[in-house]
């Protein structure tokens, strides 16, 4: 005879495929929305892959390696006026594949953010994104939920975001910082505008819009760091994700 705990443990079991096997997109307050969970798996043994499966928690703070050392290259972007916005937060900053990464908001509000107590030392590392096939399949996901919502969307470039605390690297903070992108010349278009494709661990997809109608540059809020994709679409297209 069956116990009652084996099948407590069974129900539980069939409940989980049915919901891993139903991704959602939600539409949030800050300009995002996001895919509640992705339709790959979870595993990628891509090293910056951000869809190793995890379970995050304030700050989401997870042990790793070294942070970067503080120096900087493309932490500099230049607004459609000319106008330099230089990154808040020191780092590596060596993409090459848009225009420049800034993060904006003050040094004191990115502590906050982070929960970083007097004297901590953050960091970012912004690459070239060398995501793998998982981290691919989430952005094609996020890609066919656009399309799915009549988005005329175009893929732009890629890059990875990576941040640590202390050391420590972290996915998931407190409150929303804001990144700047430069974006590269080839891919603007008039009459169109920007947003964002983001995958982090445990293959959450979302979608942040861009704050500023500058087409020079996309800028928009993040709670967390993973891989970033630039999109674009005719004017318009991107409001119910506001």
């Amino acid at each position: 005879m069956v116990s009652k705990k084996v099948l407590k443990n069974i129900g539980v079991f069939a409940m989980a495929v049915m919901l891993a096997a139903a991704p959602a997109l939600a539409v949030s307050a800050g300009g995002s929305s996001q895919l509640l969970k992705s339709t790959t798996g979870s595993q990628d043994q891509g090293s910056t892959d951000p869809v190793t499966p995890s379970n995050p928690v304030s700050s989401g703070t997870k042990t790793t390696a070294p942070a970067p050392a503080p120096q900087v290259s493309n932490h500099v972007v230049v607004a459609g006026g000319g106008n330099k916005l230089v990154s808040t937060v020191e780092g590596v900053y060596t993409e090459t594949v848009v225009d420049g990464v800034a993060v904006t908001t003050s040094k004191a509000d990115v502590a906050a953010a982070f929960g970083a107590g007097e004297g901590a030392q953050i960091r970012l590392a912004v690459l070239n994104s060398s995501h793998g096939p998982a981290a691919e399949q989430c952005i094609n996901d996020g890609l066919a939920g656009l399309a799915a919502d009549n988005v005329n969307v175009v893929r732009g470039p890629a890059i990875d975001i990576n941040a640590y605390l202390n050391g420590k690297k972290v996915i998931d903070i407190d409150n929303p910082v804001t990144v700047v992108v430069g974006v590269p010349e080839s891919f603007r278009q008039a009459g169109y505008e920007y947003a964002v494709i983001r995958v982090q661990e445990g293959g959450r997809v979302s979608i942040l819009t861009d704050k500023e109608p500058d087409s020079a540059i996309v800028a928009f809020d993040t709670t967390g760091f993973g891989v970033f994709v630039i999109v674009k679409a005719p004017a318009g297209s991107f409001d119910k994700y506001k």
